[in-house]
């Protein structure tokens, strides 16, 4: 059975808010109504970070101890996909599990689901109960049994948390969640009514969306709104929705805060089919030839009696004689209202004899024959569905409400209940004519009402390419749009000439982003019907749509669904039927399972000239040429300096999963590489992972350990480490990671970590660190710190992850640099080796080093996690010797000293705030200067307290003073270099 709310269409634009797009609302002209494509926050939501348009999957994830539980307990073999936000497992499949009678008993099923949900909620919820989920959907389509529950909070619905199991042929096949994780909202007593809230809102939500006059609804039940950013969840709010109808100029979902009554983030319902001036259109349109066409299930009246008309446009009367038949636009499955000026409804008197035709021609007045064609092409529309698609569509055999001629052009949409098409202008044709968009807009109906409940998720984007390949498969033609501009070019276009649109290089605005997914339904189509011919391989096309539309939450996610649909044996693992047909139409468009890891040296001790780098390759198809690789590419460059310079070299293969470089060396230093990885369908996948941090980097020196530890042998807070912070008490613990969503879910080695937060995210407007043992270095003049990183962190221009020495900064992560643009966040997505080089960054040999962040009051991330911290020294860099090395400024050997004028003992030039007071100084109060000695070694001079002469020290102070001068004029002075 099939579980659904009445109101499924609200219901369905609900869950879909869990994207969102931006912290400033965009608005397509000075007081005209906001675009908000996806869920848009407000400033009362105080978010750092613009909310996310669209869903990102990770195809690989460091295991957990949650994923081995479940792996062992399932047995075989299972892959995941995770949520680059959330960090929660969006889809896993794998072999499947025996669970028998569960396609046949939906008690069987849905107590399989509930057990499995509630045996590992570590993985699938982290941070909820089993009792926070609610069964919404049981649904069979004859093979696929679908258990779908959705996420709430203290009995509250959290918007887009949902969990949901796939059963074929008695087998657990795939398992989807879009839970939310750690949800943790204060829910206080004070909070204001239903009524009080929509009445503090409403003047700010007008003004918001720009609809001064436009009906607002009542506030609805209490929610938990997630605030979703590309990388993290920002936070989470107890609120309220509502809309406001303004009908052709827009109709929005709205968030109240249950507290303040604030708007916190609105949403357009409308789904607008939009034509730009750049796009060129082509199509069925007024300017081809008309045909005669039925006017199927059109209520009539024959002589002042009521009649309907059947699918083929007869109709009968009697008695057996010509009659006067009057019809309009109204009918069984639409019913077309006329939205322009005076709104008169199209009809006609026409004599009908018996056995004769009579046709209809509006074609004479404009807004009349819109009406017409509204009416027709939505029957068509229907019908495709119901024949080819999927006959039990809930309202489908309901009545839709079309409008038509809205006095505004170039546009058409779908507001969740109805079909709205605007009037001709001189830039373009009435959209009532256009066949394409008619199919086009009631495509979001049908991905709408397609969702099934607490599996799939109505998703914007994915929503325009379903609704373009909806108009493709009625017209057999991929060309979406024809006649918009008055052409025969197409508005968009599903098979371009050019360049196929891929994941995730063309994300853009959702109508752009959906020919990504309309794009790769053409192309298996084409595929399937050159495999098995036309009949069948449509119909196989159009029953994978249905499945993604049914299952998949966004376009990443649908290439599981259609392996799910195509499956024979309750078994992902063994392949699918049409699998590598399927694979290669969706990596044609970068959508694929593959991802890998490179496995090469942190750090090599002996000389090499270059070492060898391996990139292996997981999730490739085993079956399937649609994985196939063109080329690997790996590229390096040095750390500092010229050597080894920057370059490229084509990877060998090893063999279908593994490739391999020889990558040249820095001697005594650090070089940087990546690989990237160009199927044959020129799709490329990059590692290393971390847009801020692209390169790994490999050490080649040797050194010997002045300090280390794995963090197992007990507490570094009680074994000399130090930390602190800014506000309450430091976040800093030692144990076993906990696996946040930015977080490692092991160690690298061992079990335990030192982290700034063990299994959260740091909190912000606040700086904490955590700091080493100091450490003498001795006579080593090339001492660095080698350590392995999980990092996750917003922008520097926000939030500064930084590695200090004795107080000096020596690291800090990247940033965008474009001010509060700047979204280029630091997200490890493994352990990463991290070398920095400490010496000649302070004037001394005994070194403190510290990690510490410093966070605004916005966006927050999991922040530091650090295991197998190394200080190491080169053992080919000794201060003293004589021997000037690359990290020494200057070796005088035994002259070396720490006095006016000498190379340091640490092998530095003299400078200012080494604390010796060398000449052209006034003074040297170390690097942070004194009351009477400024950071740039001048004297600050302090005002006396009259006289012209000292009062204290006589002629003795006089001469010691010009004894001292006179010296410093006679010591041999060395140019050196100023802070």
């Amino acid at each position: 059975m099939r579980l659904r709310a009445p109101a499924m269409v609200a219901g369905s634009l609900l869950i879909a808010t869990a994207t969102a797009q931006a912290v400033v609302p965009r608005s397509t002209s000075s007081g005209a109504p906001m675009q908000a494509e996806t869920l848009t926050a407000l400033p009362a939501a105080k978010t750092a970070k613009p909310l996310r348009t669209y869903t990102d999957l990770r195809w690989a994830q460091v295991p957990s101890a949650a994923w081995s539980v479940l792996e062992t307990r399932l047995g075989g073999r299972w892959r995941a996909a995770y949520d680059r936000a959330t960090g929660v497992p969006s889809r896993i499949w794998g072999s499947g599990f025996a669970v028998p009678g569960a396609n046949a008993s939906p008690v069987i099923a849905e107590t399989y689901a509930r057990m499995l949900l509630a045996d590992h909620l570590a993985l699938l919820a982290p941070g909820a109960r089993a009792s926070d989920f609610v069964l919404v959907s049981n649904h069979s389509d004859g093979e696929i049994r679908s258990i779908g529950f959705v996420q709430q909070y203290e009995g509250r619905r959290v918007v887009g948390g949902q969990v949901s199991f796939r059963f074929k042929r008695d087998r657990l096949i795939a398992i989807g969640s879009e839970a939310l994780p750690d949800v943790e909202v204060v829910v206080s007593k004070n909070r204001m009514s239903r009524a009080n809230v929509r009445s503090k809102a409403e003047g700010s939500l007008r003004s918001a969306v720009a609809l001064s006059a436009a009906p607002i609804s009542d506030a609805g039940d209490e929610v938990i709104l997630p605030l979703i950013a590309d990388d993290s969840v920002q936070g989470y709010r107890l609120a309220r929705p509502m809309t406001i109808d303004g009908g052709a100029a827009g109709r929005y979902l709205a968030y109240a805060d249950a507290a303040t009554g604030e708007v916190l983030a609105v949403q357009q319902l409308n789904l607008y089919a939009t034509g730009t001036l750049r796009y060129k259109s082509v199509s069925r349109h007024p300017g081809n030839s008309r045909v005669d066409l039925p006017a199927p299930n059109a209520h009539v009246m024959v002589s002042g009696s009521p009649a309907k008309t059947a699918a083929d446009g007869s109709v009968t009367w009697s008695p057996d004689a010509a009659q006067t038949l009057t019809t309009a636009v109204i009918g069984d499955f639409v019913e077309v209202v006329n939205q322009a000026a005076g709104g008169m409804i199209a009809f006609a008197d026409l004599p009908i004899a018996p056995g004769g035709n009579v046709v209809w021609d509006a074609s004479a007045n404009i807004e009349d024959d819109a009406q017409v064609q509204v009416y027709l092409s939505t029957n068509i529309v229907k019908d495709y569905v119901r024949t080819y698609l999927d006959p039990n569509l809930p309202t489908l055999n309901d009545s839709m409400t079309a409008n038509v001629n809205i006095a505004q052009d170039c546009n058409a949409f779908f507001d969740g209940k109805t079909i709205n098409f605007f009037h001709k202008s001189t830039k373009c044709q009435n959209t009532g004519l256009l066949q394409d968009v008619v199919y086009h807009e009631y495509g979001h109906a049908l991905h709408t009402l397609s969702v099934i409940e607490g599996v799939g998720k109505f998703d914007g984007a994915m929503s325009e390419g379903a609704s373009d390949f909806l108009a493709a498969l009625i017209t057999n033609d991929p060309g979406m749009g024809r006649g918009f501009f008055f052409t025969n070019e197409p508005l968009r276009s599903l098979d371009p000439i050019v360049e196929e649109r891929r994941w995730p290089e063309d994300v853009q605005e959702i109508h752009h982003t959906g020919l990504i997914y309309g794009g790769t339904m053409w192309d298996l189509r084409k595929a399937l019907i050159a495999e098995l011919g036309e009949p069948a391989g449509i119909a196989l096309t159009n029953k994978l749509y249905m499945g993604t539309l049914r299952r998949a939450t966004n376009i990443p996610s649908s290439l599981i669904e259609a392996l799910v649909e195509d499956d024979d044996d309750g078994n992902l693992d063994n392949g699918t039927p049409h699998e590598c047909t399927i694979r290669k139409a969706f990596g044609r468009h970068g959508l694929r399972t593959a991802t890998g890891v490179i496995a090469a040296p942190a750090t090599l001790a002996e000389p090499a000239a270059s070492t060898l780098v391996r990139v292996e390759l997981t999730g490739l198809s085993d079956r399937c040429e649609g994985d196939n690789i063109f080329s690997v590419t790996v590229d390096w460059k040095p750390a500092s300096g010229e050597t080894p310079a920057a370059n490229a070299m084509t990877a060998t293969k090893a063999d279908r999963d593994t490739y391999y470089a020889e990558v040249p060396l820095a001697p005594d230093g650090t070089i940087m590489y990546r690989a990237r990885v160009q199927f044959d369908d020129q799709s490329i996948l990059t590692l290393a992972d971390n847009l801020a941090d692209p390169y790994y980097q490999l050490y080649q020196g040797k050194t010997i350990p002045l300090y280390c530890t794995s963090f197992e042998t007990g507490d570094p807070l009680q074994m000399g480490w130090t930390t602190g912070s800014t506000k309450d008490a430091s976040p800093w613990a030692w144990g076993p990671p906990m696996g946040g969503s930015t977080d490692p879910h092991v160690a690298f080695s061992g079990e335990h970590i030192l982290a700034q937060e063990l299994g959260g995210n740091y909190k912000g407007d606040r700086t904490s660190f955590v700091e080493m043992p100091a450490i003498d270095v001795g006579r080593w003049s090339d001492v660095r710190l080698q350590y392995r990183r999980w990092l996750a962190v917003e922008d520097s221009h926000f939030d500064k992850a930084r590695i200090k020495v004795n107080g000096k900064e020596v690291w800090i992560n990247a940033t965008q640099n474009i001010g509060d643009g700047s979204s280029l966040a630091h997200v490890d997505r493994e352990w990463r080796f991290h070398d920095v080089s400490l010496s000649g960054k302070v004037p001394t040999n005994i070194l403190t080093i510290r990690w510490e962040l410093s966070a605004d009051t916005g966006l927050a991330f999991g922040g530091w996690q650090l295991d197998d911290v190394c200080v190491v020294a080169n053992v080919n860099s000794v201060c003293g010797d004589g021997v000037k090395t690359v990290t020494e400024a200057c070796d005088d050997g035994q002259a070396n000293a720490d006095k006016a004028g000498a190379c340091r003992t640490y092998c530095q030039l003299p400078a200012c705030g080494d604390q010796i007071l060398d000449e052209g100084e006034d003074c040297d109060a170390g690097p942070d200067g004194s009351g009477s000695c400024t950071d740039s070694c001048a004297r600050i001079e302090i005002p006396s307290l009259g006289g012209c002469c000292s009062t204290g020290g006589g002629v003795g102070g006089s001469l010691a003073l010009g004894a001292i001068v006179g010296g410093l004029l006679v010591i041999p002075w060395r140019r050196r270099r100023r802070r």
